[in-house]
Parts: C-alpha cells; sequence; structure tokens
C-alpha cells in the first residue's frame, strides 16, 4: 500500500533565475511555499475554427480555481523534458488519440503573490471539435475572440491566460487566415 501511495507522488524541479534546475520537491509542496521557488508548467491551449477552447479550473487546484482558463495544465515532473510532459498530458487527455501535435509557442515566467512559474505554452490545433466534448474537460466550449475580450480583466479568467491572450489572439487569427 505504502508503495502505490508514492508512485502517485510527483517530484517536480525547483529552477534558478536561469531556469536550471536546483532541487525538487514533492508537488503537493506547491500549494504551502507559494511563490518562493520558480516551477516549470506546461500549458496546452487549444485553437478550433477560429475560436479558443476553455474550461473551467478544478476546484482543487491550488491556484485560480473555478477560474475559466486553458484546459490543459500540469507541472513538468523532475528529469522530465518539456516535449514528454506534452506527451504526458495528451494520454491524459485523449488517450485514444496519439496523433495530436501541439507546436510551441513561447517560453515566459510568470510570478505573483501566489505562484512563481516558468510556462511553457503549447498551442494545439484541432479540426474535428467533437474531440473536445470530454468529460475531463469542466465545463470546456469554444469562445470567440469577441467573448474572451468582453471577459477580459473582469476577474473571470485565470491569471496566466490573460498574460497569454494577446500570444493566442494572434494563433487564433492566423490559423484562421490560412485555413
Amino acid at each position: 500500500m505504502l508503495y502505490s501511495l508514492a508512485r502517485r507522488v510527483d517530484n517536480i524541479p525547483v529552477l534558478n533565475e536561469k531556469g536550471e534546475v536546483i532541487d525538487k520537491k514533492y508537488s503537493f509542496e506547491a500549494y504551502y511555499y507559494k511563490n518562493r521557488y520558480l516551477n516549470p508548467v506546461i500549458r496546452i491551449a487549444v485553437i478550433s475554427n477560429g475560436m479558443m477552447f476553455l474550461c473551467r479550473r478544478p476546484e482543487k487546484f491550488n491556484y485560480n480555481p473555478g477560474k475559466i482558463d486553458l484546459p490543459m495544465e500540469t507541472y513538468l515532473q523532475y528529469e522530465e523534458k518539456p516535449e514528454d510532459g506534452v506527451k504526458r498530458i495528451l494520454r491524459k487527455y485523449f488517450p485514444e488519440n496519439e496523433e495530436l501535435d501541439p507546436r510551441f509557442s513561447i517560453k515566459y515566467r510568470f510570478k505573483n503573490e501566489e505562484t512563481n512559474r516558468l510556462i511553457y505554452l503549447y498551442i494545439l490545433y484541432v479540426e474535428d471539435d467533437s474531440q473536445l466534448c470530454n468529460p475531463r474537460f469542466q465545463d470546456g466550449k469554444l469562445w470567440t475572440i469577441q467573448q474572451i475580450e468582453s471577459n477580459l480583466n473582469k476577474g473571470y479568467f485565470g491569471d496566466c491566460f490573460e498574460d497569454e491572450y494577446e500570444q493566442l489572439k494572434d494563433a487564433v487569427l492566423f490559423s484562421e487566415e490560412f485555413k
């Protein structure tokens, strides 16, 4: 029993200001140390038919619970490459579809009173939005640019999403231009 419990606890890397791994912590500790350490996080945006797919963050999340945000996010695990973390999260949300191929968009730092993250943002372009009808996505729906912009800066969306919005908006517009 102890062995199975230990397998469910992930180690996440602690980074220095240059993004180099200097230590590791248990993932559940992030809540207690808040923004004291820099941790890598993978976020995957989904774009389909000129819209962004957004979901409600689960209430169990330590950061921004209940806010509308990108559908997929995870800590990068200790000694895991970002590409492997992306594959891991895709297996969790789309176990039946191994052909999905998110594209790296940007790496940036996000820090506030509650968290300190080095974010790897990926974008997944999905033509068939029926695969988004997935019980793993809480209250998920496609949002137009206009719907998002009318709700920005009102405390409705997650903090990271609000920071990423302009980058993601460009990706939506780009996807429509070359459709």
